[in-house]
């Protein structure tokens, strides 16, 4: 054993492992004392197998403790569950067939992150149960009929995406998905980066070398490789491939591409020659935000990188797309009903969301910016002295393409020295082996970057020199010889006094610290990389977009970011500096602008916004084409996303103006289980306001008083609501209701309507019995799916039932003055009510005598829609009664199509529209 970090991860590796392995068999077994005795044990065998000889351990108990800290610390940082909701016609299936996969690589997958990785039990678990429910959420791909689905797993910035996403190749690969591609970005730097994590974590070998790598170390099975670190897929790997036909191996073939025309066509030309139609593709989009958009949807063309997706994913009968981003603006704006005849549907996420949830660990908004207004902020740093330049008028302006910057600003040089001082204390902290990160992002244009490079090299060289000639001296002899160690002594005192360290020791370590220190400059016109597997790096990171795009700077601690970029998506994602800092935290600043700072704050406010409202689908059991997405919008200066990629998104409101007004369902789906469920959720809610006595009388049918609006909530939100009942999703209903509880209007009538005395199909619950209505089948019904006639359930002004005569009377009244002779509708009787209603329609789903002859339906054969004239479905259906509150819809949001489409549902009924009987 060489040295004090070799024989911590020893014992860290086996301590971790063995605990894991007792957390999945007994949980209630990991206690602390389990935990500490554990690491107690594995440093005593390092002991007896003379590990320790010649490492210089000052305090074996502390040594433990440190390693206990340690694996306490990073269980913490495991990952609550994530949540997702998904299309109707989802049906699991992983759990029947688990027990008859032969896993092999996500156990490998497993073992290399607990082992390697050293991550904690809890992390895995979750990641575990996550790729499960994405898994889930795809379809089996040894099932014998076609499928094609399209789904999105939205994740925080830097929050582990590509841990996830390999975890589910390795899955995907032990169920049986034949060819699995990942679009890794758009450029080299990331699309390598990509590669050398997928071949460590899932192929096992570097195609390059031809050497086992991560979990391949020791291996005997590999996946097919089609690209390498070093190669995308194009002639050349083309030629490596020819003759290899899917059929022909029993491993997975895995491509890692960037997302390249020239890239995508040369594997869309590989898949047609070599694949069969049966097999199964897993297509991993990651960054689906970016490139994959279809960005020429307003001229009604196909862009050419989004028509290749497409291209590809038509080539297979059976597909899975899965995106993956921390910005999903563009991606809810997709058009969900969008179809070309050639290239088949857009890559909306009508199959499913998963969003994976960020632990409390996580180096976030809430905690950049939490306390931004206090006069210095934990983290955050202003800049004052922007890089800008003096044009002919003398003004201020920003630099452009071609320019170059002359001198760095102050705030730099702070940020810079910052660095060395964060840097001092990780070494200290006895992470001296760790990759230690600095990010500059100050302008898009390469000649600014590369000028830029220059002067922070000169400056660190200028840093490096002082340290070297005057760090040895003593402190005060030093600081009276050196303004330059002053200067960092300076920013010890301004940034780290605070810390566990004093000026002493910092000066003591800048030696070994800065020895390694570097410059890169990331950008298209430079050959410079970051090159965090041959060597432990500390290294200053210069550029622009590049930066900005799934590539992760390793141990990141400081940034300066100067930039101005007035789109959400792009705004976020230059945002490197989220993520998990597990153990150094403490030392991360972040330098921007003001104005900077205002625009995240209220990006990251959006982004949560959209990110609640997929929590919200789950809670209402909605559907991709059921529930529509907004996203605030910022006045004036940002845009959601550009403007080439909002496909159908349009401006808009958040929610339909339901103040005042009506709705109702106007369509069942006609499964026996369905129908049945909705009628029990309606006897459900009824024994509740039986069994909790709230007052009832009898109008026709049954009207209850006074009833908490968390019992309404809590039944619609239940309810399953069919696809083709655009006015009777559940979620904008919810938000309405929580708005009205807001204004102290928390309780409802509740009514069971009843229908005509001659129907005989009766309705019965508690002491009560009522009889059904009859609603026949309209337009558009289908074997599946009832569409109610003239899509009308509820009876012309059903509300009234909740008003006393003078209420109604007045609201008649009203009405007949605005529009003499009129026929009173729901509106004028809700203008005058004070509480809102729930109108509970025990159905017979069915023809009156006579009718079933005079039936025409647009498609299909009758008998086929509906056996014969006497055969009837029963369930429950419901409308509800706002009352005119003044309630504004919420203005300041971009909203999807589905969105759009459910707004324009929610009109005043016209005249004539009555349920037909």
């Amino acid at each position: 054993m060489n040295n004090q970090k070799e024989l911590a991860g020893f014992v860290y590796g086996h301590a971790n492992k063995q605990i894991a392995d007792v957390a999945q068999s007994d949980p209630e077994k990991v206690t602390e004392e389990f935990i500490r005795i554990t690491f107690s044990r594995w440093y005593d065998a390092a002991k007896v197998l003379h590990m320790t000889d010649g490492v210089p351990i000052p305090d074996e108990n502390k040594f433990i403790e440190d390693l206990v800290d340690e694996y306490e610390t990073k269980e913490q940082f495991a990952h609550p569950r994530g949540f997702a909701y998904q299309e109707e016609a989802w049906k699991p299936w992983l759990n029947d067939r688990r027990n008859d996969i032969r896993w092999f690589y996500w156990p490998r997958y497993k073992d290399y992150l607990q082992t390697t990785k050293q991550w904690s039990p809890e992390t895995i678990h979750s990641l575990d149960h996550d790729t499960d429910e994405i898994l889930d959420r795809m379809a089996n791909p040894l099932r014998e009929d076609d499928f094609d689905k399209r789904g999105l797993v939205v994740a925080s910035v830097q929050s582990g995406k590509t841990a996830n996403y390999i975890g589910l190749m390795a899955k995907a690969a032990d169920a049986g998905y034949d060819i699995i591609i990942v679009l890794a970005g758009i450029y080299n730097v990331l699309r390598n980066q990509t590669q050398e994590r997928i071949e460590d974590g899932f192929i096992g070998f570097d195609k390059t070398t031809g050497k086992q790598v991560g979990v391949g170390l020791g291996s005997k099975r590999f996946p097919v490789a089609g690209t390498s670190r070093v190669q995308d897929f194009n002639k050349t790997a083309e030629k490596t491939l020819s003759g290899l036909k899917s059929g022909h191996v029993k491993e997975p073939i895995v491509f890692v591409l960037k997302k390249n025309v020239n890239s995508l066509r040369a594997i869309t030309l590989w898949l047609k020659q070599n694949c069969g139609q049966n097999d199964s593709l897993l297509l991993i989009d990651d960054e689906a935000d970016n490139a994959s958009i279809n960005v020429s949807y307003s001229k009604d063309e196909i862009s050419r990188i989004n028509g290749q997706i497409r291209d590809i994913l038509g080539i297979f009968h059976k597909s899975c797309y899965v995106g993956y981003t921390a910005t999903p603006f563009a991606n809810v704006l997709i058009d969900s009903t969008s179809h070309d005849d050639e290239k088949g549907e857009d890559i909306f996420p009508r199959s499913f969301i998963y969003t994976l949830e960020q632990s409390g660990e996580y180096f976030g908004a809430e905690k950049v910016f939490a306390d931004a207004t206090d006069p210095k902020p934990k983290y955050l740093r202003f800049i004052n002295d922007p890089p800008m330049k003096v044009n002919t008028k003398g003004n201020l302006v920003n630099y452009r393409s071609g320019d170059t910057l002359d001198e760095l600003p102050d705030s730099l040089r702070d940020a810079i020295r910052t660095f060395i001082v964060a840097c001092a204390s990780r070494v200290l902290d006895g992470d001296g082996d760790e990759h230690m990160s600095m990010m500059v992002n100050l302008s898009p244009y390469n000649s600014i970057q590369r000028s830029t490079r220059f002067l922070v090299k000169d400056y660190l060289g200028e840093l490096v020199h002082a340290v070297k000639s005057f760090a040895g001296l003593p402190e005060a002899m030093a600081l009276n010889v050196s303004p330059l160690l002053r200067d960092l002594h300076d920013t010890w005192e301004e940034e780290y006094a605070d810390g566990k360290y004093d000026w002493q020791a910092i000066q003591s370590a800048l030696y070994k610290t800065v020895a390694p220190m570097h410059v890169v400059e990331i950008n298209s016109n430079s050959s410079d990389a970051l090159d965090y597997t041959h060597a432990t790096q500390r290294v200053i990171a210069i550029g622009g977009y590049r930066l900005s795009r799934g590539l992760t700077l390793e141990g990141l601690m400081v940034s300066y970011y100067a930039r101005n970029a007035k789109a959400y998506d792009t705004l976020m994602q230059m945002a490197r500096w989220f993520g998990y800092r597990i153990g150094y935290e403490q030392y991360c600043r972040i330098w921007m602008t003001e104005q900077s700072e205002e625009w995240y704050s209220f990006v990251a406010r959006a982004t949560q916004d959209l990110i609640d409202e997929v929590r919200r689908m789950c809670t209402a059991h909605s559907t991709p084409d059921q529930y529509g997405l907004a996203i605030r919008t910022y006045p004036d200066t940002l845009m959601v996303t550009a403007r080439n990629k909002q496909g159908a998104g349009r401006e808009g409101e958040k929610s339909a103006d339901l103040d005042g007004k009506a709705i109702q369902v106007t369509a069942f789906d006609r499964s026996p289980e369905e129908l049945e469920y909705n009628e029990s959720r309606a006897h459900a809610l009824l024994k509740r306001l039986d069994v909790g006595g709230y007052t009832w009388e009898r109008r026709n049918g049954i009207l209850y008083r006074d009833v908490p609006s968390s019992l309404i909530i809590n039944y619609l939100s239940k309810y399953h609501n069919s696809s083709q009942s655009q006015t009777s999703v559940p979620a904008p209903a919810i938000r309405h209701i929580e708005k009205l509880d807001d204004l102290g209007c928390d309780r409802w009538y509740v009514y069971v309507a009843s229908g005509e005395a001659s129907q005989a199909r009766r309705f019965e619950f508690d002491v009560h019995s009522l009889i059904r209505e009859l609603r026949k089948p309209g337009e558009g019904t289908t074997k599946d799916c009832f569409i109610v006639s003239r899509r009308m359930l509820a009876s012309r002004g059903v509300e009234k039932v909740m008003l006393s005569p003078e209420e109604s009377a007045r609201a008649e009244r009203i009405a007949s003055e605005k529009k003499p002779g009129k026929n009173f509708s729901s509106a004028d009787y809700l203008y005058v009510a004070t509480n809102p209603i729930l109108v509970l329609h025990p159905l017979a789903l069915a023809f009156k005598p006579g009718a079933y002859d005079r039936w025409n339906p647009i498609a299909g054969e009758k008998q086929e829609i509906w056996p014969s004239a006497n055969h009837t479905e029963y369930t429950v259906g419901w409308s509800i009664g706002f009352p005119r509150k003044g309630l504004k819809p919420e203005p300041g949001y971009m909203i999807n199509d589905v969105l759009y489409r459910q707004q324009q549902s929610y009109e005043d009924e016209s005249e004539e529209a009555r349920p037909d009987d």
